[in-house]
């Protein structure tokens, strides 16, 4: 028998890259957008972002949304919770009604078959208890975490009072089990002072996810610009390229070996102010083989 030549029958991993998605007009316009847009994965809100009153997803949606993206090549979902949420608050009716809103996202992601449910820590207006807070909320929802989905703490840019540092994040995540994990973005990271433009910035980072996180605990990558310069602690999407973490920097982030497998989820502002678009999503695609 001939000897098998190294790497010869290595499968070429097919990169998962997508965007936001407006869910606006229903599930098969979403479909429709992220197909002109070139994802194959995407990102959704399952309810209106911009209140609490919603109602998870339909079976009838999902199932037109699960036949119409198997077959658009659309091979990964991510929903992201609505900006609401804060269960580190401690503010009791901010808290209960964030574990309603996160209940009802994990119906929809069980029925849409969802990998990952990304939420944002949250902040705990100073009092000091918010980690202790949040993880008691997550405890409560993990028997609502469906099989084959995550629910994944974002890590923040450093707000006052928010808890979503890394080193915060990841005790909560490995204390919680295989059911939570985390999301990065490159444009938070970047605000919190890990410096993605310079070798030695991402050797920092790669260090505290070893230290702190896990990379098998990292279950979506948000690829963004940052219109704030390395450690503001400022939250302010730019578009790919056009901002302080530029090329250099979001190359770095796409071409880290730990993270080829996982789904890369534009929120960018896009060139028309409308959102990530077809221009973020071709150089996305350009950084990935630069």
């Amino acid at each position: 028998m001939p000897e098998a030549t190294p790497g010869k029958n290595k499968k070429k991993i097919e990169r998962l890259l997508g965007a936001h998605i407006s869910t606006a007009g229903g599930i098969r316009k979403t479909l429709k957008r992220a197909q002109e847009l070139e994802c194959n994965c995407m990102q959704i809100f399952a309810g209106n972002p911009r209140g609490w009153q919603s109602s998870p997803v339909t079976e009838s949606e999902a199932h037109a949304y699960r036949e119409a993206a198997a077959a658009l090549g659309v091979k990964a979902l991510v929903i992201h919770a609505i900006y609401l949420v804060n269960l580190a608050s401690p503010k009791i009716e901010v808290y209960a009604k964030s574990l309603a809103s996160l209940q009802r996202d994990l119906l929809s992601a069980r029925r849409l078959g969802a990998q990952s449910l990304v939420v944002h820590p949250g902040s705990d207006l100073g009092d000091g208890q918010g980690e202790a807070r949040l993880r008691k909320g997550l405890r409560t929802l993990l028997p609502n975490i469906p099989q084959g989905c995550r629910l994944l703490l974002e890590g923040m840019a450093g707000t006052k009072n928010s808890v979503g540092d890394l080193e915060t994040i990841g005790r909560l995540s490995r204390s919680l089990g295989d059911k939570v994990g985390v999301c990065l973005d490159s444009a938070h990271l970047f605000a919190a002072g890990y410096d993605l433009t310079r070798e030695k910035g991402f050797e920092k980072l790669e260090q505290d996810i070893k230290k702190y996180i896990g990379y098998q605990k990292i279950g979506c990558i948000h690829l963004n610009d940052s219109k704030q310069l390395c450690g503001s602690h400022r939250d302010r999407h730019e578009n790919l390229g056009e901002g302080f973490v530029g090329r250099a920097g979001l190359v770095r982030m796409l071409k880290h070996k730990p993270f080829a497998q996982l789904p890369f989820i534009l929120e960018t502002p896009g060139f028309n102010d409308l959102g990530p678009d077809l221009k973020n999503m071709q150089r996305m695609k350009r950084y990935v083989k630069a």
